[in-house]
């Protein structure tokens, strides 16, 4: 199946708090109230940011966000540096996939350093530095795998939750 969605995970619990992880990311949104299945806020026509706080990490998902990004290499975005900074004393990641353009990427931050970056534009790689080093021909599945591993969830199990357990936010509020 080919995936459109992006994200960043963060290692924390944040006290179970998904307006605590827009604030430390420095995201301006408002929690709208709603909540959806995980399942909702992978779809390509998912238009708010979702948050999940599950054990001890924070997942939020967000098709516009990581293209504040650089996927380019040794190059730094000011949302680079904001994951760069938060990273020494949260680790964590922000990725996108889309299937539908075979393009992917990964930048993963820790200890205030970015430690792990890839990106591959229509097929093309052009960044891989790090521990992700996917064969071409199962990028996609490689890099869910990838973020099984970092976050200690399973997406399989995620997808197949009926329970709303994404906080809803909007630019506007209510």
């Amino acid at each position: 199946m080919a995936w459109k969605f992006g994200g960043i995970y963060l290692k924390h619990s944040f006290n179970g708090d998904p307006v605590l992880a827009l604030n430390r990311l420095d995201v301006h949104k408002r929690f709208c109230y709603e909540r959806a299945r995980f399942s909702v806020t992978v779809s390509s026509t998912f238009e708010p940011t979702a948050i999940g706080l599950i054990d001890n990490v924070a997942l939020m998902h967000d098709n516009v966000l990581p293209y504040d990004h650089s996927y380019d290499a040794d190059t730094y975005y000011p949302a680079d540096h904001r994951l760069m900074v938060l990273s020494r004393e949260i680790e964590n990641v922000v990725f996108y996939l889309d299937g539908i353009t075979n393009s992917y990427g990964l930048a993963h931050f820790r200890n205030g350093e970015r430690i792990t970056h890839f990106s591959q534009l229509s097929g093309e790689v052009i960044v891989q530095e790090g521990d992700f080093a996917p064969d071409a021909t199962s990028v996609e599945t490689q890099l869910l795998t990838w973020l099984d591993t970092f976050t200690g969830l399973s997406f399989n199990k995620l997808m197949q939750d009926d329970e709303p357990i994404m906080a809803l936010f909007t630019d506007t509020g209510f």
